[in-house]
């Protein structure tokens, strides 16, 4: 079984687009009372699910004590669940954690090649600790250029980051077409692949990486509990591999991830019905969105996350603004805000 942006106005080689997400604007508004409808955000405002809380609230009347076994016990459900045994997980604070371990893990023997545009916190860490980043361009049709980043891989490469779907395109590589490229870039590199919107996809076993993680290849697959399972603010992910390299990474995580916040992961988990319930709202947005554009002749790229990007053909700051204009002091507008490549942690 699989679990399952910046997300708001960026300029790039397609013009001024707009990346807006996806929850049912009542579902926004009545998460967040304002006067304001943010489509700038991509939590979930559907979670945590109900068993997720009850787990949280538990645990939090425990909250003076280190809870060990609620990591034990996540990894464990995670392993099962996956095919791998316990060894070849590792819990971070959100994934954006186990990314940064990574690059700063391997990043150290040589260069981290990902493409220009997609998530970056983690790569801006690597640049502000003194490691070296090279991007590759993407396709014209927005997609990675995975031939381009096979040829940018050298002797000197310590690592090659993938985000799929990307992020902020919302685009998906094909399951095959990656499996090929992680297995010969595997020869020469480890391959960091970022599946943080994999439960989004349309064929989530297809699009992950996991069956090259069981079969032993230089690959590491980082996932989080922010998006379909609505616990961004919780601060859970975690990072798959072989034992030899979630040992590596282990050594560069540098905090605990919290007992409530493991707690409630497990129980998310294990949640099928609201995990469907989520993934189906999302769904929804994401249609309505998709639609709202095209109905204004706009035409979106195709989103497998819960965000959609589309060229609105103008300047992002000057569009929020007279979207803050037009909606008036009393009115819920919509709120769209100008950024830069990358995505909120994850």
């Amino acid at each position: 079984m699989n679990k399952f942006t910046r997300r708001t106005m960026i300029s790039t080689a397609l013009g001024s687009a707009a990346l807006m997400t996806l929850p049912p604007l009542s579902a926004i508004a009545n998460a967040r009372p304002s006067t304001i409808i943010r489509l700038d955000s991509n939590e979930n405002p559907y979670g945590p699910g109900p068993k997720a809380l009850a787990a949280a609230e538990k645990s939090a009347k425990m909250g003076a004590y280190y809870d060990w076994d609620i990591q034990t016990k996540l990894r464990q459900t995670i392993a099962e669940d996956q095919g791998i045994p316990p060894s070849m997980v590792v819990l971070s604070t959100g994934s954006n954690e186990a990314l940064c371990a990574a690059v700063a893990a391997w990043g150290r023997g040589g260069d981290i090649v990902a493409a220009e545009l997609t998530y970056s916190p983690h790569l801006g860490y690597a640049r502000r600790t003194g490691l070296n980043v090279r991007t590759v361009p993407l396709q014209n049709n927005m997609g990675i250029d995975l031939d381009a980043m096979a040829s940018a891989v050298t002797d000197s490469t310590g690592i090659v980051y993938v985000c799929n779907p990307n992020n902020p395109t919302g685009l998906t590589l094909d399951g095959d077409r990656l499996r090929d490229f992680c297995v010969t870039v595997g020869k020469k590199t480890i391959v960091l692949v970022d599946e943080a919107y994999n439960e989004l996809t349309d064929k989530p076993a297809y699009t992950s990486m996991m069956d090259l993680i069981r079969d032993g290849e230089n690959v590491i697959v980082t996932r989080t509990f922010s998006k379909v399972y609505g616990m961004a603010g919780m601060r859970v992910g975690y990072a798959m591999g072989r034992p030899d390299l979630m040992q590596t990474l282990n050594r560069y995580v540098m905090s605990w991830p919290n007992a409530i916040g493991i707690s409630a992961a497990v129980a998310a988990y294990l949640d099928d019905d609201f995990l469907e319930y989520s993934r189906g709202k999302i769904l929804e947005g994401r249609r309505i969105v998709a639609d709202t554009f095209k109905r204004h002749g706009i035409e979106p790229l195709e989103s497998n996350t819960n965000f959609v990007y589309a060229d609105i053909g103008r300047n992002a700051s000057d569009f929020a603004s007279r979207m803050r204009e037009r909606g008036g002091a009393e009115s819920r507008i919509l709120m769209v805000t100008t950024l830069t490549s990358g995505r909120p942690a994850t």
